[in-house]
């Protein structure tokens, strides 16, 4: 049995006034993310956008939930075809990711951003080929999140070059992570 940490058993009285938070503030509160860059496909043009709203919901099927903004070039692509990558990138990416972010698909070829790859298959998805980790998916229910659309995605194909570790855990500390907005990091195992 792990004893409890003394900060638990004893806590300490803040004399620091709590701060009330919105918005922004409050994704940033609940700490770092791994940076996703979705990958679509539309009339056979890559179109890539970072996304920081990605949280796994079941291992068997796999499922995600995608959040993007409700006016996301990316966002209409997948609703149009069903079809989207989610891919994780390391800390070089970093420049990319904002580039991406910053630019709408619209009126900008993303795959400028990202060296592009394609999967292969029934639906040609792009990918950046210096993604961690890729996971292709297809669309199970899409449905109105406040400013953003929420997606529920099945994982069809998953594929990564992360290694393991000796406990045989995936080694996902070089992903990109996001800590707010424009704001990177990457983890390093404390454990």
């Amino acid at each position: 049995m792990v004893p409890d940490p003394v900060s638990i058993r004893q806590p300490r009285v803040s004399k620091t006034p709590q701060r009330l938070l919105s918005g922004r503030a409050i994704a940033a509160a609940l700490g770092p993310r791994p940076v996703i860059v979705v990958g679509t496909a539309r009339d056979g043009r890559a179109n890539f956008a970072p996304a920081a709203f990605c949280t796994p919901l079941s291992y068997e099927p796999p499922l995600v939930a995608l959040g993007l903004k409700s006016t996301s070039w990316s966002g209409k692509a997948i609703e149009v075809t069903g079809h989207c990558t989610l891919s994780t990138v390391g800390a070089e990416a970093a420049e990319a990711v904002l580039w991406c972010g910053s630019h709408s698909g619209r009126d900008t070829d993303k795959s400028e951003g990202f060296l592009c790859a394609w999967t292969e298959g029934g639906h040609a998805l792009p990918y950046p080929q210096n993604a961690l980790s890729v996971m292709e998916a297809r669309v199970r229910s899409v449905t109105e999140a406040g400013d953003h659309r929420l997606f529920i995605l099945e994982i069809t194909e998953a594929a990564t070059r992360l290694p393991k570790t000796e406990e045989g855990r995936l080694a996902t500390e070089p992903s990109l992570l996001c800590l707010e907005r424009s704001v990177f990091a990457c983890a390093r195992q404390i454990s």
